[in-house]
This record gives structure tokens, sequence and C-alpha cells, in this order.
């Protein structure tokens, strides 16, 4: 028992209040950690950075948090903390705590977590435990966290479910299909990881990546390695020398110390077509335009960047799937033609006559955009869907003199050759982040992706590379009207 005046009793009272109301007070002023992060520290105050407290309000505004983030930068223990406030000051609390092992899982729960709360004040402490070991911590008020390696922990209701290093789980997927649903009912969720470019579709990616688009309920966050105030330029340029010097390229230096999220997200640059360096040169991620006018064809899978102006001329590239659940999507990729400015993109599952009807009418609604079309496959429907539907349809030539772009393994090959020399040159400016990351993963030797990833959006932009500097003689139309090489002239 702690007896105190009636003048400490008042302030202890208000602390407590203040804790209650804002977890990055509780964290800054009363929490500690270990000051090298692991067992041979020593136990510091918690005094937050300022994107740790950018982070601390978050956390406690939204429920569903996938951070992705460089290393070292304390966001373990942030998240740990918090853990900690909801289970002192919103009992009754279950927080369950997920890590690749189960002696890191354990480590999570008995060295840092308990750790952290031995080191409060003792009026800011619980009346006691119930269940104290390396995988249950239980207080007297109800509240208990329990620890897991990701291959369990599926028969609980949560008020809080941490996967810490969520890229580096075996199986997110399916640790998702198994937590997901305890916290369902009013839980909360943090995934917090370092990018692993081995897995370039990771199922972490592909929550942080919707996120950003906005196309699931999580909070997307990210966390350059400046993030930690004393880390700065001379430092970075340390690490990058070494990384080169023992690596030969900068893929290390991007997974454990990106400067941007797409850095973080794109795979591996090793024998890839287009260097990273020369696609940074053009990418400026864009939002989509939220509000389009009435003479905009409302299209599913339409993301558009820019209007169409008066007098600008257009290309579009179009890459062609099935069109079934289980096939590649189909694209869309717009470009001005004197800017190089991506002005809109459609991606899809769509039946080739169903894509067909849409790029005609995107290529109506930017001035008659000339279209080539990939000649391969599904791609022969389109063609002959535009030939036969699409009035004065500026159909292009490919570079066998044939409508479309046949892709054999020389047009594969000056397809992406021009997209390169673009990106490396600059006059393109690529604004969708879904489709720098297809380019990014390219590879050099076959012009593909590696095995179970995507190319739908990069081919289709790299057609619009190619349409947009094809020379006036490759160019033409199926049916009849002024010639796509008139419009240039």
């Amino acid at each position: 028992m702690v007896l105190c005046s009636a003048t400490e009793a008042r302030r202890f009272k208000i602390e407590v209040l203040k804790c209650r109301k804002s977890f990055a007070y509780f964290c800054d002023t009363y929490c500690q950690v270990l000051s090298d992060g692991g067992q041979g520290g020593t136990w510091v105050p918690f005094h937050l950075w300022p994107q740790q407290r950018r982070l601390a309000g978050l956390l406690q505004a939204n429920r569903l948090v996938v951070v992705l983030k460089a290393r070292q930068l304390g966001m373990t223990w942030l998240v740990l903390a918090f853990a900690l406030w909801l289970m002192l000051f919103h009992p009754i609390a279950t927080v369950l705590l997920f890590s690749r092992r189960d002696e890191e899982a354990a480590d999570l729960l008995a060295v840092r977590l308990r750790g952290m709360y031995d080191r409060l004040p003792v009026w800011l402490q619980a009346r006691g435990f119930t269940t104290d070991n390396g995988h249950e911590w239980a207080l007297a008020s109800g509240s208990r966290a329990l620890a897991f390696p990701t291959t369990a922990g599926d028969s609980y209701t949560a008020t809080l479910a941490v996967v810490d290093e969520a890229d580096l789980c075996p199986d997110l997927d399916r640790l998702m299909r198994a937590v997901k649903p305890t916290i369902d009912g009013g839980g909360r969720m943090v995934l917090l990881s370092r990018s692993d470019k081995s897995k370039p579709e990771s199922a972490f990616k592909c929550i942080y990546t919707a996120a950003r688009q906005r196309q699931n309920g999580w909070l997307p966050v990210f966390l350059p390695w400046h993030a930690r105030p004393d880390r700065g330029t001379a430092w970075y340029e340390a690490q990058r020398r070494e990384v080169l010097a023992r690596t030969g390229c900068p893929d290390d230096l991007a997974e454990q110390y990106p400067a941007t999220d797409a850095e973080a997200l794109a795979p591996r640059t090793f024998d890839k077509r287009i260097p990273a360096d020369w696609l940074n040169l053009c990418f400026a991620e864009r939002p989509a335009l939220a509000l389009l006018p009435p003479a905009a064809p409302a299209l599913p899978g339409l993301t558009t960047f820019a209007l169409p102006q008066p007098g600008h001329r257009y290309v579009i590239g179009a890459d062609l799937a099935e069109g079934n659940p289980s096939s590649d999507d189909s694209a869309l990729c717009v470009l001005d033609v004197d800017s190089g400015a991506h002005a809109a993109e459609l991606a899809g599952k769509f039946e080739p006559g169903v894509f067909a009807g849409y790029a005609q009418q995107l290529a109506g609604w930017f001035n008659k955009a000339g279209i080539l079309v990939e000649r391969n496959n599904h791609g022969h429907a389109v063609l002959l869907w535009l030939r036969d539907n699409g009035s004065s349809m500026q159909l292009l030539r490919g570079h066998d003199g044939r409508p479309g772009w046949l892709s054999s393994t020389l047009g594969k090959r000056r397809m992406y050759d021009t997209c390169a020399e673009a990106c490396k040159d600059a006059v393109v400016a690529l604004h969708s982040f879904a489709t720098y990351i297809q380019l990014a993963s390219i590879e050099g030797s076959t012009l593909r992706a590696p095995d179970g990833q995507s190319v739908d959006r990069a081919d289709a932009f790299a057609l619009a590379c190619t349409a947009r500097t094809t020379p006036r003689g490759n160019l033409g139309v199926v049916s009849e009207g002024r010639t796509f090489a008139d419009d240039l002239a």
C-alpha cells in the first residue's frame, strides 16, 4: 500500500487522468525502454521523437494501423507501450503479441512489456497479477497480455493484436485469417515491419499498398531512415558506402534504411531492366482526381491523374488478359504526347469486348487518343472490336507495320528499351505507385516479372511510351479518318 498526503493523492489522480486521456503523454512521461533495444542495455526514459509522437497519436485514434519502417526506430517499444496503456487504462483488455519465433514473442512480453511496467511509478501500477510467465501476464484488473509465435493465437477475443516484423512472417495470410477475426468486434490491430525485398508481393506489402490506395480499412504509416533525429546525411552516406562495398548494389540499403515507401516496397534491383535510379527520375506519385467532369467516362478501375487538355495529343497503351477471376488484369495507360505526363490508367479483370469498349471511351475522352494494343492472344479480339466499332478510331501500328504491337522477343525488347530510355531521360512523368512497383520488378534477362507477380500496368505504360515515340511512318489507323501520323505532323 502506498501512503501519501492528500496533496499527493490529488496530484496522482490528475496524472492518472492525463495518462488515460493521452497515450503519448503516458509514454513520454512515465515509460522507460532499454537503451540499446535489447537485454544488454540500461533502462532510460522513453522521451518520444517527433515521428514516435505522431505514431502514438495515430495508434490511439485508429483501429487498424500498418506501419512500414526503417530499422531501429524504437517503434516496437512504442507499440508495446500502447499495449500497456490499454491494459492499465482500458480494462479489461486482452493483448495478443505475435513474433516470428516463440522466443522472440516471449521476449516482447516477459522482457520488454513487463520490464516497462515494472519501472512505472507504483501509483500507476495495478494492484497485482494473477498470472506471470513467459507467455501470459494477467493483471488483477482483468487485463492480460499473451505472447505467441506467428503460428498460433486464434482462440481469443482481443482488444489489441500486434504482429511484429510482419513482413518477415512465414505465412502472414494464414495468421491474418486466424487473428483478424479476434479483433473484428471492435478491437485494434497493428502490423509493424521493415520490408523483406525477397517477397515483393507479400501479404504485408499488399495490405500496406491497398491501404495507401484507400482500398481497405487500414491506416498506412511509413517511417523513413531519418525518422530518428540523430541520423543525418553523413550517417546515411556511411551506410550506403558500406552496403555498396559489401554487395555492389543498393538493395540492402533500401530494405533496411529506405527513404520512401516506394523504395522500401520495390523489388530487388539486381538484374532489373529499368534501374531504380532511372525510375525515380520520372516517378512523382500523384493522387487520383476526386471529382471528374460529367464528360468523363464512368469506368470501373479508372484512375485519372490529369484531365484532358484542349489541343493536347494523347496515346494509350493497352495490355490484354483473359478477363476471368484467375487471370491477370488487363490495363490501359494514357500518356500526354507533348509533356509525357501520365494522365490516367485503368486496370481490372475485363472480358476482351468490355475492355475494348472501355478503351474506346477513354480514347474519345482524351481527344481521340491513338491506341497501341498488344497484339497477342486476346489482343486480336480487342483489335477486331475496335476496328468494327470504333468510328475513326486511331489504332496504331507496331514495329511490323500491322495494327497493334506484337510482343515477340524483338517486340518486347524494343518496347522496354523505349520505356527505359524515357525513364532515364525523364521525358515521361509516372504518377502511379502500382505501376512504379511493376516496372521496378521487370527482370533484365526475361523482361518478365518474377513468378507470381503482375506486369499488366507495366506493359501498358511501356506500350504508351512506345506509341508516344514511334516514328510517323509506323503509325496509322485501321478505320477511316485522319491518321495519327497526320495529327503529329
